[in-house]
């Protein structure tokens, strides 16, 4: 299958609003709101041709609707297809933060993912399919990609999952899991993984590139080697998939063979 060459953009965990309370730190309000829009700089620098934000992007349902307007205006700002897949702090049914505001309304480019059992969104005008599913908040057993229905028709097929990935010393007693071979059996080109705040590839089988993008702003107490980073996603036209690190702000590119690299649990 003939395939063009795309440019995507990965980041999750942007955590909007965590700090949005009459008595929240403002200082961190605006330093979120601010690394949001360089991850948006970066998207038009790099010249993107779709943002996919991997899930928490807002911290909770009770930001101020001031935020709601803030990210749907950077995301308009990008202009391109962007794809939100929610995660456990967005996550989708009832008191979703996405029932709030019409994002929609504000930035025609995006697209939310809402289908607990998964759902398929297509972008013909770029060749390209993005799949995944979506956080209820009600389900401890989630999986995002156990049963995952396989590619699509497009040639460029994408997923989005919010979870953590079964690497070796992984704790089972965790929600949320993501297995290596579920990754695998959904033979997708690229997988944006969230729900992490470090940057890191992982093991995904013959064929499937997976990776968590990490914070491009850590909200843990250690914020010293979290996050600070977004992925630029090459898709090429042979059909291999390169990434790239990208700071945002200060900080050094690092390149697809010098990311970490976690293996599947034993």
């Amino acid at each position: 299958m003939a395939r063009r060459r795309l440019r995507l953009l990965h980041t999750s965990d942007v955590h909007l609003g965590a700090y949005d309370s009459r008595h929240g730190d403002g200082v961190r309000r605006q330093e979120l709101h601010d690394n949001f829009s360089r991850v948006i700089d970066v998207a038009i620098v790099e010249q993107a041709d779709a943002l996919l934000i991997a899930g928490d992007f807002f911290d909770n349902a009770r930001v101020f609707e001031e935020t709601l307007h803030f990210a749907a205006d950077e995301i308009a700002r990008f202009g391109r297809t962007t794809v939100i897949g929610p995660g456990n702090h967005d996550h989708v049914g009832p008191g979703s933060v996405y029932d709030r505001v019409d994002l929609t309304e504000r930035a025609p480019n995006l697209r939310i993912l809402r289908t607990p059992k998964g759902e398929r969104i297509a972008f013909p005008e770029l060749d390209l399919e993005v799949w995944g599913t979506s956080h209820t908040e009600r389900d401890a057993h989630y999986r995002p990609f156990e049963g995952a229905p396989g590619r699509g028709e497009a040639p460029w097929q994408i997923g989005i999952g919010h979870g953590h990935f079964l690497g070796p010393n992984a704790l089972l007693h965790g929600s949320f899991h993501i297995r290596a071979e579920h990754l695998e059996a959904t033979g997708l080109d690229y997988i944006a993984l969230g729900h992490w705040e470090h940057l890191t590839r992982v093991e995904a089988g013959e064929g499937v590139v997976a990776a968590y993008s990490g914070a491009p702003d850590a909200l843990s107490g250690n914020r010293k080697g979290h996050g600070g980073h977004v992925l630029v996603v090459d898709l090429c036209e042979d059909g291999s998939v390169r990434l790239e690190a990208v700071p945002v702000g200060e900080g050094d590119r690092i390149p697809h063979d010098q990311l970490p690299y976690l293996p599947a649990m034993d």
